[in-house]
């Protein structure tokens, strides 16, 4: 009989572990997503109002659109400025901030998976960063008769913002209706920001 009870007895603490064990897992650990890859970013198509030919447009990769900026040459809170073909960082002689680019061709936009580590340019006195020259920068310029800007196929900028984060951009058109090329001034880009200040897209 006494041994009979001692092992009920070891029968009720294997299950009690067993059950305690099953209870914890699930309380604890349940709500895991055990193989799950994190979200994939995806890009987004923005576009600016550069008709100005006085006024510079400012756009903010955190805000996701076209930013106010008092005093663009001391703000941080702007990274691209845009004016006309023209376009400005965030850094260097332009402003205050980290922006720098290197353009890669050759290259689709789907392809750069990482900012590369090095050949950065910023704003200078010599140049923009992004050239605001036909073939040199975004665009080529075709001259008479249609004197049109359009952006070079397979030319994609990888840009630091102004507080050091990376983002890939390319440039889509220069007119409010691209297919029929009317209302110039108006520069469309598609761009992937990274927010996390890695250099991984």
């Amino acid at each position: 009989m006494k041994r009979f009870k001692t092992l009920a007895t070891w029968r009720l603490i294997v299950w009690a572990a067993l059950y305690l064990s099953v209870f914890f897992y699930f309380s604890c650990g349940g709500d895991e997503e055990v193989g799950v890859a994190p979200a994939v970013q995806e890009a987004t198509t923005f576009t600016v109002d550069a008709t100005s030919r006085e006024a510079w447009t400012y756009f903010s990769f955190t805000k996701g659109g076209v930013v106010e900026v008092a005093d663009p040459a001391n703000s941080m809170n702007w990274d691209l400025g845009f004016q006309r073909t023209k376009v400005k960082l965030n850094g260097g002689i332009s402003g205050a901030g980290k922006g720098r680019a290197i353009m890669l061709t050759d290259m689709d936009f789907s392809e750069v998976k990482e900012a590369p580590g090095g050949g950065y340019a910023a704003d200078s006195d010599a140049n923009l960063a992004i050239v605001a020259q036909s073939e040199q920068g975004w665009y080529i310029y075709t001259g008479p008769p249609n004197h049109w800007i359009l952006p070079l196929e397979n030319r994609v900028f990888v840009v630091q913002a102004a507080d050091g984060t990376y983002a890939k951009l390319r440039f889509v058109g220069f007119y409010k209706d691209n297919a029929n090329k009317t209302d110039d001034g108006f520069i469309t880009f598609e761009y992937l920001h990274q927010p996390d200040g890695s250099r991984q897209f």
